[in-house]
């Protein structure tokens, strides 16, 4: 196999990983929506006020109720912030560990 067959090869992947990620994404979101579809329908039909599927209240400004199968779980939106900090401080310090590493490995060189 030459090279620019492999090169071609390795394009078509690429672009082939990319469609099946964009697949994936629709489907849920079809998956998704279809659920809340056929639940809203079914309890305008019946009259039914239990809880949906899936729901969001807002508490207050910092607290949110969701409901998923009717287990109501409450979020803080101050432990996602932190988590999001932390996450993002830990990506940073890969980052800096690997510049570090690219310019040692390139002085020894």
């Amino acid at each position: 196999m030459s090279r620019s067959e492999r090169k071609k090869n390795e394009k078509s992947e690429k672009k082939n990983i990319g469609k099946k990620c964009i697949c994936i994404f629709l489907l849920f979101f079809l998956m998704i929506s279809g659920i809340l579809v056929v639940d809203d329908s079914f309890r305008m039909m019946m009259m039914i006020e239990e809880p949906k599927v899936i729901e969001h209240h807002k508490i207050n400004e910092k607290v949110h109720e969701i409901g998923f199968c009717g287990e109501k779980f409450y979020i803080d939106e101050e432990k996602i912030y932190d988590g999001y900090i932390y996450i993002q401080n830990q990506v940073k310090y890969f980052m800096t560990m690997l510049k570090e590493k690219k310019n040692n490995f390139s002085e020894e060189q």
